[in-house]
């Protein structure tokens, strides 16, 4: 287990939509500018060029990769890519890059070169399991000289500096492939970072039931993944969200328990509510003190912060993944500077200590979470949901004076119960 990653910042730059010129060298520019934000690995969507067969919107899909071992000129080329890799290094943080092994673009060099490497269905033709991703066909990962190709293109980025790996919809990929390349991860680059987009319970229940393989996050982890996406968890919180039926919010807190019970204790989930597939948290509501609260959830629990180009700047919107679409750098001081105290948070090296995040199950529009540290201490998490005074009730929240981290504020948690706006952060 890599324990840095639990006070780590992860920054998700999509690269084209990042800046008006979208280019590895305007990432660049902007380096300095990750730096001071706390960020300690800068995460890149995808560098290779896209497909033109089905393409969507004008660009086109950065998912839907022609040519896994080339560069999109729209961002660069070759040298362009390893000067920010080195630049990234001399300010301090590492690179990760996505990686799409699930599909290629339908005019892929896999296609025109291996078609016996791609998913075939039932009548024998070449195709993919997901009806709405026209742009695209999948791979069969279970071929093994397919597997023994994409691993050599992990060992190629590699040999570049490149320090970790994002795996799309990596549950749709085979445990092989995986097993296959943490042998050569451990043999040559074992500090490699780790991400897999683990995917929701109604897609693998979806995909089993017509009989396509779906790894379970445990699965994902065994394999020697260090981090998985929290999707078994938030796909309720994102349902309570857009209804406001306090139903998801309590199926969300269940399955926070399940989601901690139920893998090995060791493992990290990354926290962040916004990425290029999720609106923006400004979507759901435009409350301050609710945004507020949304927006500590993600840095307060165990695993990673997560931050999607443009949560600082409170974007409103989230930005196209097929068109130009420049995310918005006018900053509202008062969101920057709260958004910098929740990464500063993170980053506490006490933090390196947590064991664990934990859940109580209150009940009414709030979330209480206990953070628990190896020394015997803990941390309370509470949250109003609505944007307004909450009172929070459980047995487990134990009676006494607490001072808030966010605020240097004091307050009383009085016959276990205790009523909350702004989001706190309690500690003895």
């Amino acid at each position: 287990m890599k324990t840095y990653l639990k006070n780590s910042v992860i920054y998700q730059v999509y690269t084209r939509n990042f800046t008006k010129e979208g280019t590895f060298q305007a990432v660049i520019s902007k380096l300095d500018y990750l730096k001071s934000l706390g960020t300690d690995i800068v995460y890149l969507l995808p560098v290779s060029p896209i497909g033109e067969v089905n393409r969507k919107g004008v660009l086109g899909s950065p998912y839907s990769i022609k040519d896994y071992l080339k560069i999109n000129p729209e961002l660069g080329d070759i040298n362009d890519f390893k000067e920010l890799i080195a630049a990234t290094h001399k300010k301090g943080m590492k690179i990760m890059i996505d990686m799409v092994f699930n599909h290629t673009s339908r005019d892929s060099w896999i296609k025109e070169n291996h078609p016996e490497w791609m998913f075939h269905d039932k009548k024998g033709n070449i195709s993919n399991k997901v009806e709405d991703w026209s742009d695209v066909f999948d791979l069969n990962t279970n071929n093994k000289d397919l597997i023994k190709y994409l691993v050599s293109v992990i060992e190629y980025y590699c040999s570049l500096g490149v320090d970790g790996f994002r795996f799309d919809v990596a549950s749709l990929v085979s445990k092989e492939f995986f097993t296959e390349m943490r042998k050569m991860l451990d043999e040559k680059y074992p500090e490699t970072v780790l991400l897999a987009e683990s995917v929701h319970p109604g897609f693998v229940n979806s995909l089993r039931s017509q009989n396509y393989n779906c790894l379970a996050d445990s699965e994902l982890f065994e394999t020697g993944f260090d981090v998985l996406y929290p999707y078994d968890s938030y796909e309720n919180l994102r349902n309570y969200l857009q209804t406001r039926d306090v139903r998801w919010l309590d199926y969300f807190k269940f399955s926070l328990v399940l989601e901690d019970s139920m893998t090995q204790a060791s493992a990290l989930r990354i926290r962040g509510l916004e990425n290029h597939d999720q609106k923006r948290i400004y979507e759901f509501t435009h409350d301050k003190t609710l945004l507020r609260n949304l927006a500590s959830l993600s840095p307060f629990m165990n695993g990673p912060m997560f931050v999607y180009n443009g949560l600082e700047t409170k974007a409103d919107h989230l930005e196209s993944l097929f068109n130009k679409d420049v995310m918005s750098w006018e900053m509202d001081d008062e969101w920057f500077n709260f958004i910098k105290k929740l990464i500063n948070y993170k980053k506490n090296p006490a933090n390196l200590d947590l064991n664990n995040t934990t859940i109580l199950l209150t009940k009414g529009e709030n979330l209480a979470l206990r953070n628990n540290f190896k020394d015997g201490t803990f941390t309370y998490g509470l949250f109003s949901l609505t944007g307004k005074k909450e009172i929070i009730s459980d047995n487990e929240l134990l009676d006494g004076k607490y001072k808030d981290i966010l605020s240097g504020k004091e307050f009383e948690i009085v016959n276990h119960t205790i009523e909350v706006d702004e989001p706190l952060f309690l500690t003895k």
